[in-house]
């Protein structure tokens, strides 16, 4: 911008360098807020330039074992310091981590705090994801939260995960499998810790058609990338 010195302190800009500066502005704003929203739509397709955290796809895997996918199914969120919370987080997390685990044969480095439904970073990134797709909507009989994913979005949902865990180029249809199990057992063994709360909902035979749905959108999906 050209510059027009007027004594020693001061300056005077022409208005038409001032409508240039302008111009310039905001063809960067939006540059950055197309970039940015790009990027959204991306992730909510499955496309973005990282794959899900391991951990947020088990746990969003544990729900849809919970058969959480009704208001009336919902686990229940609550802050972790409370009794129930950190029961209810570490039910769904001890699945959700077996699966991270195997998924990315590693062991989790994650702190405690960070082991929690309300206010933890796997399930915001698996919100970010799956945006309206995951629910969590205000549970005003505990003055917490009810989490599920809406039974006509739970296709949708399988559909994603097994798209997104095929972008895993190490990860194969065995070790997938391998992992759903590792996630079901450890989810079973901490059932207890729901089913007085009346949160377990699980049935075999959903469980068994889960594990089939998420295998064969995997596999599909792997081929579609070769």
């Amino acid at each position: 911008m050209e510059k027009y010195p007027v004594g020693e302190d001061h300056v005077v800009i022409t208005p038409s360098d001032v409508a240039t500066a302008e111009g310039t502005a905001m063809q960067i704003y939006r540059t950055w807020s197309m970039a940015r929203l790009n990027q959204v739509v991306a992730l909510r397709r499955g496309q973005g330039s990282e794959v899900m955290q391991a951990i947020s796809v088990g746990i969003v895997i544990a729900l849809l074992v919970n058969r959480s996918d009704t208001e009336d199914r919902a686990v229940a969120k609550s802050d972790h310091w409370t009794v129930d919370g950190e029961q209810v987080d570490s039910a769904i997390f001890s699945g959700a981590e077996a699966f991270a685990a195997a998924v990315s044969r590693s062991r989790s480095s994650r702190a405690a705090g960070e082991q929690r439904l309300k206010g933890g970073y796997a399930l915001s990134e698996a919100r970010r994801r799956l945006a309206d797709r995951l629910m969590v909507t205000p549970d005003s009989k505990n003055n917490g939260e009810l989490l599920y994913i809406p039974s006509p979005q739970r296709q949708y949902v399988i559909a994603f995960l097994g798209r997104d865990l095929a972008r895993r180029p190490r990860l194969t249809e065995s070790a997938l499998a391998s992992a759903f199990d590792l996630l079901v057992s450890a989810y079973r063994g901490a059932a207890g810790q729901l089913a007085h709360r009346g949160m377990i909902f699980e049935r075999s035979t959903d469980t068994r058609s889960l594990k089939e749905d998420l295998l064969r959108e995997f596999t599909e999906a792997r081929h579609s990338f070769e």
